[in-house]
């Protein structure tokens, strides 16, 4: 059985980088939290024109912010997918990974890769119809 050895540098930075993450979400839902509020009373006194733009913009934008990473994750799934069926190896050689894991091959490596492939054109798919989503609310709330 062979076994596709963790990158420990990779894995500290990976680790890191989640926690400060983490970290900024949290720092980011107490800021979100005033900042809603500041929103609430000012809109609470605007005339519906004014509203309505307003969420035109938020729903805009919050369509368009959750495209980007699902965009993201769907092209480097069709990677890891692609760089996987080609090499006849699931995970591809050159990909790093957080701890050791079981090389699969031939047949079952295939299988797996097309999986991760289908899961990338999810993704992507989810991201387009985010952003179709996002023009929608523009030109509904414009």
């Amino acid at each position: 059985m062979e076994i596709h050895r963790a990158d420990k540098a990779y894995r500290n930075r990976t680790l890191l980088l989640l926690g400060l993450t983490v970290l900024l979400c949290g720092v980011l839902l107490l800021l979100l939290d005033g900042w809603l509020r500041l929103v609430n009373a000012q809109l609470s006194h605007s005339d519906p024109d004014t509203v309505r733009r307003w969420l035109r913009s938020l729903l805009a934008g919050l369509g368009l912010a959750l495209a980007i990473p699902a965009g993201l994750l769907g092209v480097g799934l069709r990677k890891l997918g692609f760089s996987a069926r080609i090499e006849g190896r699931f995970p591809p050689h050159a990909w790093k990974t957080l701890r050791d894991v079981r090389v699969l091959r031939d047949a079952t490596a295939v299988r797996w890769a097309r999986r991760t492939e289908a899961c990338g054109v999810a993704a992507i798919g989810l991201a387009a119809a985010l952003v179709l989503w996002a023009a929608w609310a523009w030109w509904r709330f414009g």
